[in-house]
């Protein structure tokens, strides 16, 4: 297997992976989130052309089996905040045929040393709740909570 960055000729298969986990937030979260769509498929192609994202694919034999797509940020408008470089990791998913085979765990490994080699100091990203498979994953190798975003329905 091999993390690359993702080419727009990776699109199709990328969208492939992303309509599993779209479809699990919105069965999961449909206030929160939309059924998959292809508009979501232009914001994908988007995100691959553009430079101020790092968006990588898990190769394996010719076939994308997950992606992760990250940026840096730096907090420069609250004071109370530090304003160190964070890497925020937007997406990482797995085809959900082929979970548990080191897949993530590779791709997480790839976007902590694009992150580290870019002057962040550390990695950060969300997950909800329900995705009970995630947060034990991200706990696994290492990942810590640090807030809780919490909602209220009207």
């Amino acid at each position: 297997m091999v993390i690359r960055q993702a080419t727009p000729s990776d699109i199709d298969e990328i969208f492939g992976i992303y309509k599993q986990i779209a479809q699990t937030h919105f069965d999961n979260a449909p206030n929160a989130f939309n059924p998959p769509s292809q508009e979501d498929k232009r914001f994908l192609l988007s995100k691959i052309q553009d430079d101020a994202w790092w968006f990588a694919v898990a190769d394996l034999k010719g076939q994308i089996v997950g992606y992760t797509m990250a940026r840096l940020d730096k907090n420069e408008t609250v004071p109370f905040l530090t304003n160190a470089l964070i890497c925020r990791l937007n997406t990482i998913v797995v085809d959900q045929s082929i979970q548990t085979k080191g897949i993530g765990r590779a791709l997480i490994d790839a976007c902590k040393k694009w992150a580290e080699e870019n002057g962040a100091v550390e990695v950060r990203l969300e997950v909800m709740s329900f995705n009970q498979n995630a947060v034990g994953f991200y706990e696994h190798i290492g990942f810590e909570k640090l807030s809780h975003t919490m909602c209220l329905s009207l």
